[in-house]
């Protein structure tokens, strides 16, 4: 089996929307960046607070979390490790009582160089809210840990109904981890959720 075979019962129960046969090829191919964006979607569109997987899930959720980790340790590409990251954050965010060395977080500046955003930065602006023509950027402060992973997100600054969607984003995105020196830190973030009218639908 592929590393990301042992994400395809996840997918199904999280997004049964999705294509079955399409998303067990790309899995079977090792494709992360393809996996990456399917996870993406389930957790935006699962909003600020994401469910908690059944057993058997977990386990798969575990795997994929074990198995990226181990590919991140070895040599391969760029690009493929950080769809491999986009994976392994995707994953975790399921678990957010999993929390690596966040007692520690720093502050970025000096010697502390900040994090830097692997993929996009995609959000889903609330058709309510658009409707009512409110739109507006949402502050949000997180937590970056040691691998990349986004966690305890909180607005800062909020807009009415646009807060749940900038948490539902956020929590979607994945970074290379900070630094100090050579060694890899956590750190607090804070991070813009710009919602325009203008944007496309």
């Amino acid at each position: 089996m592929s590393p990301l075979g042992i994400l395809f019962p996840l997918l199904l129960l999280a997004a049964p929307q999705l294509q079955p046969d399409q998303l067990q090829q790309s899995l079977s191919q090792g494709r992360f960046a393809e996996a990456a964006k399917e996870l993406q979607q389930i957790v935006l569109q699962s909003g600020p607070s994401l469910k908690k997987p059944a057993p058997a899930q977990e386990k798969a959720l575990r795997r994929a979390i074990e198995t990226t980790r181990k590919f991140l340790n070895e040599k391969h590409p760029v690009q493929d490790k950080n769809a491999a990251r986009q994976v392994l954050c995707l994953s975790r965010a399921f678990f957010p009582e999993d929390l690596p060395g966040i007692e520690d977080a720093l502050r970025v500046g000096g010697d502390v160089h900040g994090p830097k955003l692997v993929g996009e930065r995609v959000r889903r602006f609330p058709s309510e809210a658009r409707k009512a023509g409110i739109q507006g950027a949402v502050i949000v402060e997180v937590v970056i840990d040691q691998e990349g992973c986004l966690r305890h997100p909180r607005v800062l600054k909020g807009v009415p109904s646009l807060d749940g969607a900038a948490l539902a984003a956020v929590q979607s995105w994945t970074f290379q981890p900070a630094t100090l020196g050579e060694k890899i830190v956590a750190v607090h973030y804070v991070l813009i959720v710009p919602f325009k009218l203008s944007d496309p639908g």
